[in-house]
C-alpha cells in the first residue's frame, strides 16, 4: 500500500493504494483564504463546531449581498465562497464541463453536512444545487442562477431547470404501420427453364412451384408469360389472413437467410447453382412487382390486389387470434372442468346408484321377512284368537248355567220365605185388630173427658162474666 497526494486548485486529495490495485481517496479544502480565517474549509477531521455555526454569518458579511441587483455577474463570481470554484470552471473548456465522469462539490455546502458529497456529472451537480432548502438556501439559490448563467455564457448545453433527467426519444407513430400487398404474395424469380423449338420460353409449372414450397401452404401459383413466352417471373398467393401472412413472410426470410432476396437478384444473381440447375430467388411482393407481372395480362386476366394496412390485416388480426386462442383456452379450461364436474357427477350418481340398489335389496329382503313375521303372528293370533274365544265360551256357558241355578235357588228361596211370611203374619193381625179397637176406645174416652173439661171451663168463664158485669153496674 502506497500514499500520494496531489493539489487540484485548492483541493488537496490524498490517497493510497490497496493491495488489489484500487485507489481509495479523500480531499481536503487548502484554499489560503481559508486558512486566513484560521484554517476553515474541509479537513474532514478538524471541522470546528464554531465555524460551522458562523458560517449562516457569513452570508451577511465579507461583502456578500444578497441583491443580485446590485451588482453584476462578475462581482457575484468573486463572493468567497464562491470564487475558488469559478476559478476553477473558467480553466475547463465547455467538453471538460460537459465529462460525464467528472466529479464536483458544492462549495455552498463547505462546513456543512453536505461538505462531504461528491457528484458524478454537471448533471447530478446541477440538481443537487436547485434542489437543496434546508442548507443555506439563499446561498444555493444565488449559487444555481450564476452557475446557469455562466454555463449560458460558455455555450454548455445543459437541462434546463425543473426538466427532469432520464427522458428518451422512442419511435414515430407515423412509422408503426406500412402498406403491404393484399393477399400477400411471394415473387419467385428465376422460373424460366428452356426455349421451345418456336423461340418461347417455358418455365416452372404453377403445381410444381406450389409443390416446391409446399411447407408454407400457398394457396395458389401463378407465371408471368410475355411475348417471348414465359419471363421467369411467378408468384405464390396465400391465404388472405395474418396466418398466410405469416406464411409468405417466413418464406421470404429463408430466401434472405440464404442470399436468394431480391437485393441479391437485383445486383448479383446467380442463376445456376454448381450441379446445373437454376437457382430460385424470392421475396416479398410490391406493388412495382404486380404491375410488371402484369404488364402483358389483358382486362380480367391481371392478378387482382390491393394495398392495405398492415396493422388492420395482421397486427390487428393476430391480436384477435391471440385474444381468439386465450378465450379458447377459456372455454378449453372451462370445458375441462365440466368434464371432470361431469366426471365426478356420473362418479357419485353410480356409487349412489349402487347404494340405491343394495339398499332396495335390503329392504326387500325386510319385506319378505317382515310378510313372513306377518304370517306367522297371524297364525298364532288366530289361534289364540279361537282359544281364547272357545275359553270366553266356556265361561260364558259357565256362568249361565250358574245364573240359571241363582235363579232357581232365589226362586225355590222366595217361595219358602213368602211362605213363611204369610204363616208368621196371620196371628200377628188378629192381635193387632185387638189392639186397634183398645186403642179407640181409649182415645174416645180421652176425647169424652176433654170435651167435659172443656164445657166446664166456658160454664166458669160464662159465670165469671157475669159477675164482673154485676159488680160493674
Amino acid at each position: 500500500m502506497s500514499l500520494n497526494s496531489r493539489q487540484n486548485k485548492g483541493w488537496e486529495v490524498k490517497g493510497y493504494v490497496t493491495g488489489d490495485g484500487s485507489r481509495r481517496d479523500w480531499a481536503t479544502w487548502d484554499h489560503p483564504a481559508a486558512k486566513k480565517n484560521g484554517g476553515l474549509g474541509f479537513n474532514l477531521g478538524k471541522i470546528d463546531d464554531e465555524d460551522v455555526d458562523g458560517s449562516e454569518d457569513d452570508l451577511a458579511s465579507d461583502d456578500y449581498d444578497s441583491d443580485d441587483s446590485q451588482k453584476s455577474h462578475d462581482s457575484r463570481k468573486k463572493n468567497p465562497w464562491l470564487a475558488e470554484f469559478f476559478g476553477t470552471l473558467d480553466d475547463l473548456t465547455a467538453d471538460q464541463i460537459n465529462e460525464p465522469a467528472r466529479q464536483w462539490h458544492c462549495p455552498a455546502c463547505r462546513n456543512g453536512p453536505g461538505s462531504i458529497c461528491w457528484y458524478r456529472g454537471m448533471k447530478a451537480f446541477l440538481t443537487h444545487v436547485k434542489n437543496k432548502g434546508t442548507r443555506r438556501p439563499k446561498l444555493h439559490r444565488d449559487f444555481s442562477e450564476l452557475l446557469d448563467e455562466e454555463l449560458c455564457r460558455r455555450g454548455v448545453v445543459m437541462v434546463p431547470s425543473g426538466e427532469a433527467y432520464g427522458r428518451w426519444k422512442g419511435l414515430d407513430k407515423e412509422f408503426e404501420d406500412q402498406e403491404i400487398i393484399w393477399p400477400p404474395m411471394v415473387i419467385v424469380m428465376n422460373t424460366q427453364l428452356e426455349q421451345d423449338e418456336n423461340g418461347k420460353w417455358t418455365g416452372i409449372g404453377t403445381q410444381e412451384l406450389l409443390e416446391y414450397f409446399d411447407s408454407y401452404e400457398a394457396m395458389r401459383a401463378r407465371n408471368s408469360f410475355g411475348p417471348e413466352g414465359h419471363t421467369g417471373m411467378s408468384v405464390l398467393i396465400f391465404d388472405t389472413s395474418a396466418v398466410g401472412y405469416f406464411n409468405a413472410e417466413r418464406l421470404s426470410n429463408h430466401f434472405n437467410r440464404q442470399g436468394l432476396d431480391r437485393n441479391a437478384w437485383n445486383h448479383h444473381p446467380n442463376l445456376f447453382t454448381p450441379d446445373c440447375k437454376r437457382q430460385l430467388y424470392g421475396f416479398m411482393a410490391t406493388k412495382q412487382d404486380l404491375d410488371i407481372l402484369n404488364q402483358h395480362s389483358p382486362g380480367k386476366l391481371k392478378l387482382k390486389f390491393e394495398l392495405a394496412s398492415y396493422q388492420e390485416k395482421v397486427v390487428d388480426q393476430l391480436k384477435k387470434m391471440s385474444e381468439d386462442s386465450q378465450e379458447l383456452l377459456r372455454y378449453k379450461k372451462k370445458i375441462a372442468k365440466q368434464e371432470r364436474s361431469t366426471k365426478a357427477l356420473e362418479d357419485a350418481f353410480w356409487l349412489v346408484s349402487q347404494k340405491l340398489r343394495k339398499l332396495e335389496e335390503e329392504n326387500k329382503i325386510v319385506r319378505q321377512r317382515s310378510q313372513q313375521y306377518h304370517e306367522q303372528n297371524k297364525e298364532e293370533m288366530d289361534s289364540q284368537e279361537k282359544f281364547f274365544k272357545d275359553q270366553l265360551k266356556v265361561i260364558q256357558d259357565a256362568r249361565d248355567a250358574n245364573k240359571r241355578q241363582s235363579e232357581k235357588s232365589c226362586a225355590v228361596a222366595d217361595a219358602r220365605q213368602r211362605k213363611k211370611v204369610e204363616n208368621t203374619m196371620k196371628p200377628q193381625t188378629k192381635e193387632t185388630e185387638d189392639e186397634r179397637e183398645r186403642m179407640k176406645i181409649l182415645h174416645e174416652k180421652e176425647m169424652a173427658e176433654m170435651k167435659n173439661k172443656h164445657e166446664k171451663e166456658e160454664t166458669q168463664v160464662e159465670e165469671f162474666t157475669a159477675k164482673s158485669e154485676i159488680l160493674n153496674s
